[in-house]
């Protein structure tokens, strides 16, 4: 696929995690790498992609949550996004990757890179490898794992509600502009 010549576990999950979040609407792994931005299924579906070209064993799974109430709400947020995340709940289908590491799974997730840890977000900057780290979002419910997330997110979201899509396009256009210009 691409040359991956990371390493170690954490050193694959690191350099997949510190690539900016940004809900661009593209997915494919390849132009998360080559962009060098991607939201959490995009950054998954690389990380996943990498593991497995280094032998290990993952898969991706889905969860439904409310997005926003897992975020923290900043201060320098526009009011419109402040709004938003303190008065809605923001439906999603968020991902994150299950690795076997020395018979164990584990749940790692790499939504947020570095610079959004001053502003309250879960990084796992510190990760080491041989436990779980934390959710971006806390699941409301989970869906068995599957190759193909790019269509079953698809499915998923186009069975939400219109103005629940809506409000959820909304909120992540709204959360990606602020990362762009506060933790870019």
């Amino acid at each position: 696929m691409w040359e991956n010549s990371l390493g170690s576990l954490p050193q694959i999950y690191h350099h997949v995690r510190s690539i900016p979040y940004g809900s661009t609407g593209n997915r494919d792994p390849e132009a998360v790498y080559t962009s060098n931005v991607g939201s959490c299924s995009g950054k998954h579906i690389l990380l996943r992609d990498f593991l497995r070209e280094a032998g290990y064993q993952a898969e991706i799974i889905t969860m439904f949550t409310y997005f926003n109430e897992s975020t923290p709400i900043h201060g320098s947020f526009p009011e419109e996004l402040k709004t938003i995340a303190t008065h809605e709940r923001v439906p999603d289908f968020h991902h994150y990757v299950r690795v076997l590491e020395q018979g164990i799974w584990l749940n790692l997730d790499a939504t947020w890179h570095d610079e959004l840890a001053n502003f309250g977000f879960k990084v796992n900057h510190d990760w080491s490898g041989s436990n779980h780290t934390a959710l971006a979002s806390v699941a409301e419910r989970e869906y068995p794992a599957t190759e193909n997330i790019i269509d079953l997110k698809t499915d998923l979201v186009s069975s939400l509600p219109q103005d629940q899509r809506d409000l959820r396009a909304k909120y992540f256009r709204l959360v990606t502009e602020w990362i762009a210009t506060h933790a870019s």
